[in-house]
């Protein structure tokens, strides 16, 4: 292009066509995607993308699950130009590439990032969007199945967390590299950039023109210096989508305005109405058992033999005699869904005088509880059950530690009661028996239980910083309560299929395809090990 012969406008006209025939590939229009899909042609769904990474992942890419299936295998997407633009979370739109297409290699974008002059440079390169060949109908794919991504139907951009990687040409354009590695760098005009250097910030995507290799976008706000733990925190809830700091999690006042009295001066109680609409509990043996240290003692349990065979109940905290349907309290908890809990912190549901205090069922306080009651035979079959409202008084606040020492027979256990021990120890043993026995019954049935190792946190009194991490011990009394919480969630879902059937939800987790678990199984086998994967049952026997 000889600019001396044109005037500027001139020029700038032949820069802007020149950049519009070059970068990525444009996006079918609406019409076509809809003639496409209907035929089959094209296939519709969510992508994640990977960034490059190591020795087995030396270019992008973005795979489209639909299940694994044979006649819908999920959909490989290989290359930034294939990938065209789509970004994880994404729902595209993907045309499926012919055999012979999936041995051509799509050319890349590659520009050097640190200034704008480079990024034009290699933007003049012409990228040839792959469209040789006879296009391919979904019934006749074949496994791997390779894509192009030809357009995005529904963006799933929102606020990234991101450094700042300057330009060094000394611009105002610079490149917003997200914490997410699965987000590409943003392009960003910012003039104050000593004011976000070394610091966290928040971005958004505004657009991601064809003719740009970098999503464009613009500064939210500042966060903090990286490294800060608050700081640090802070971006872990805007990335999960939590919340956009820790300020924002204090409860309002409206909720605060709902919350029952109670001081050290004059603690709460239960109402005389209220105790007499319940069933009183407090003369029962009734224990909880929780990491050492729990404020939120929201479940406990009690065993006792009776003359047909035993009484087993679980005991949950009522909090919904607290927090009313449409109050502010409900509100903010139904929109902070649970509780969050961190390596030294956490971020309750509901505010704090109720999780830690008047719900948490502690040692020798009265508290209204929600509670399942069996009556089991001799086998642990249940005769009957039980559900109501209740008023309970903790015998003992357990931790986990101490339960297992008595179920291990031991007698004088620190911190313990002496003159609870011996009834404690015997609860906890014809508990154990039960949940032994319930817990065969569901493997038999076909559950599975997938299991990982947790990570305990020790830390500094001093500084706050982590001094050690250690793994969790797995114990038995740790798989007794889960136990005894699955067998009382199973009896609720029953009762509320019974009675409120047009209501009632399951949750069902779709069974994965077996292409899923080739790569465990060919690993299993190379160890001398077989792994049957055709149910969860041959599943679960064979992890055992």
């Amino acid at each position: 292009m000889d600019i001396t012969e044109m005037t500027p406008a001139e020029y700038a006209q032949a820069r802007l066509l020149a950049k519009a025939q070059s970068g990525y590939p444009s996006h079918l229009s609406p019409s076509e995607i809809e003639d496409g899909l209907r035929s089959g042609l094209l296939v519709r769904g969510k992508i994640r993308v990977l960034q490059p990474g190591g020795a087995m992942r030396t270019e992008s890419q973005g795979i489209i699950d639909r299940g694994g299936a044979a006649d819908t295998p999920d959909i490989l997407i290989v290359g930034r130009t294939a990938l065209n633009r789509a970004c994880t979370g994404d729902t595209v739109i993907v045309r499926l590439l012919t055999r012979a297409e999936e041995n051509v290699d799509s050319r890349d974008l590659a520009a050097d990032p640190d200034s704008d002059e480079a990024e034009d440079d290699n933007e003049a390169q012409a990228v040839e969007q792959i469209d040789a060949g006879e296009e391919t109908s979904l019934d006749n794919t074949r496994k791997p199945v390779r894509g192009v991504v030809v357009g995005v139907a529904e963006r799933k951009w929102r606020p990234f967390v991101a450094t700042l990687q300057l330009d060094e040409a000394g611009g105002s354009r610079h490149l917003a590299v997200p914490v997410d590695s699965s987000v590409p760098k943003i392009r960003i005009h910012y003039m104050d950039t000593a004011a976000i250097a070394g610091k966290y910030f928040v971005v958004a995507i505004d657009e991601w023109p064809a003719d740009s290799q970098y999503p464009q976008g613009h500064f939210v706000r500042v966060i903090g210096p990286v490294g800060n733990l608050d700081t640090e925190v802070d971006v872990i809830l805007v990335e999960r989508q939590i919340a956009v700091s820790q300020s924002a999690l204090k409860f309002s006042l409206a909720s605060m305005r709902e919350m029952p009295i109670s001081t050290t001066q004059s603690p709460w109680s239960p109402s005389a109405e209220e105790v007499a609409r319940r069933r009183d509990l407090r003369d029962s043996l009734i224990f909880s058992i929780d990491p050492k240290g729990s404020q939120d003692i929201d479940d406990a349990v009690s065993m006792r033999k009776t003359a047909s065979g035993y009484e087993l109940g679980v005991h949950i905290a009522d909090v919904s005699q607290f927090v009313l349907p449409g109050s502010a309290t409900d509100t903010e908890a139904m929109a902070r869904g649970t509780t969050v809990y961190l390596a030294d912190r956490r971020f309750n549901m509901i505010p704090e005088i109720l999780s830690e205090q008047i719900c948490s069922l502690r040692g020798l306080t009265d508290r209204y509880a929600v509670s399942v009651i069996w009556d089991l035979d001799r086998e642990y079959n249940a005769t009957g059950v039980w559900f109501g409202r209740t008023l309970i008084r903790s015998a003992c606040e357990m931790y986990y530690e101490q339960a297992q020492a008595l179920l291990d027979g031991a007698t004088k256990v620190e911190g313990l009661d002496p003159k609870l021990e011996a009834s404690l120890s015997e609860s906890i043993v014809e508990l154990a028996k039960a949940m032994r026995v319930l817990r065969q019954r569901r493997y038999e049935a076909g559950a599975l239980e997938l299991a990982s190792t947790e990570i305990k946190f020790t830390f500094d009194k001093e500084s706050g910083a982590i001094s050690e991490l250690l793994p969790k011990s797995s114990l038995e009394i740790h798989r007794v309560i889960e136990e005894a919480m699955v067998f009382a969630n199973a009896a609720v879902a029953r009762r509320i299929h019974e009675q409120f059937p047009g209501a009632a939800l399951l949750r069902r987790h779709r069974s994965p395809g077996s292409e899923r678990f080739a790569r465990l199984v060919d690993a299993a086998r190379t160890k001398g090990f077989d792994v049957d994967c055709s149910s969860n049952a041959a599943l679960a026997d064979s992890l055992r």
